[in-house]
This record gives C-alpha cells, structure tokens and sequence, in this order.
C-alpha cells in the first residue's frame, strides 16, 4: 500500500564488497540493498527508501551492513512511495548493481512482508 513501510528478506542483499575505495578521499560503498518497483502496465520505476538492515547470525537478529554474507537471511524495512502508480508491479532487490529476480506485488493491497 503506498505510503506504507514492508518488510524483505533474502540472501546476499549487501553484496559480496563495498565495491570501490581508495586512499583517504573516496568511499562510493554498494554493500547496501537498493529495492526498485516496475509498474507492469506503464513501466514506471520508482527507487523506494530501505532502512534498519538487519542479518540472523547463530539464531540472533542483529543491525548489520556485513558483506558476504552467505546464506544468512538478511532483512531491511521499504519504504513504498505515497505518490507510487497502483497496480501490478515487479518488485527487485539490486545489490552492488545487480537486481534479483522479479517479485510480484499488487500495490494497492497491504502486505506485511515479501520473502525472496
């Protein structure tokens, strides 16, 4: 539902590496989770606002920006845009500029959280 906050967990959502730095006068870091929506009928995409990543590590939740993280569920809250076009969309996850899969989701409906 837009204006609305959800939740996504998955795999590998900070990426493998920061990506790039050098010295003392550059950190252009990509090690945290980029989610996009791709409105099917009008091809709209719009970036929404990810915060508050976390990682389970031995069965304890904790605040993590970790690297690499295998086969750790890693979960962060969206936030979907008020003003997002409503309808059937495709949902992406894009770490160090790769996107997953799509996921389906309906705007509109209110869901609580999206499992990849």
């Amino acid at each position: 539902q837009p204006g609305t906050t959800i939740q996504v967990s998955g795999l590998q959502f900070n990426g493998l590496s920061q990506a790039t730095a050098y010295g003392d006068d550059s950190q252009t870091a990509t090690n945290y989770p980029l989610v996009r929506i791709l409105n099917k009928q009008s091809n709209h995409l719009r970036y929404c606002r990810t915060f508050d990543h976390t990682t389970v590590v031995g069965g304890n939740t904790i605040p993590s920006m970790g690297v690499a993280t295998g086969a750790a569920v890693v979960t962060t809250n969206v936030e979907i845009p008020a003003d997002i076009e409503l309808g059937d969309s495709s949902l992406f996850v894009v770490a160090n500029g790769i996107p997953s899969q799509p996921f389906d989701v309906a705007i509109g409906r209110r869901p609580s959280s999206l499992v990849f």
